[in-house]
């Protein structure tokens, strides 16, 4: 089975059905999808090893980036709660009163944004795609 794959409107396509393909579609291997190729000075190309980490390395941060949003999302209020006193004109005195019936959530809201900053630096630091496939979103703190 031929795959062809071309730029139109500054849009990479595939296709494996070549009667769709402008003439001046080139071949490439079989399994390619858009993301695997690369338009550079107007030339289609295979993206290199490197390319493709760096890529799957943004989609990996967006990833935790969301991942900690909704872990973090669910504790929000207690933040929204503790700045609306301080709004309020409460005390000092009485905001640390009720920081300390929130420590629990507070400390978890901390270990969550430690354990992030910790995967953002694994993710960067990855140097294969498959070290990268093995770090693991999961907050289990």
């Amino acid at each position: 089975m031929a795959t062809k794959a071309w730029i139109e409107n500054e849009y990479v396509f595939v296709t494996t059905d070549v009667s769709v393909a402008p003439s001046d579609a080139i071949d490439v291997p079989d399994g390619i999808t858009p993301q695997d190729l690369v338009i550079d000075n107007g030339v289609l190309r295979l993206k290199t090893e490197q390319e493709k980490l760096q890529d799957l390395k943004q989609r990996k941060l967006q990833e935790l980036k969301q991942y900690v949003a909704n872990l973090l999302s669910r504790t929000d209020w207690v933040i929204i709660k503790l700045q609306s006193l301080r709004d309020e004109g409460w005390s000092d005195t009485e905001i640390q009163a009720e920081m300390q019936k929130y420590a629990g959530v507070l400390a978890q809201r901390k270990a969550i944004r430690e354990w992030n900053l910790q995967m953002e630096q694994a993710i960067q630091n990855a140097q294969s795609i498959e070290e990268l496939e093995g770090v693991k979103i999961e907050f289990t703190g």
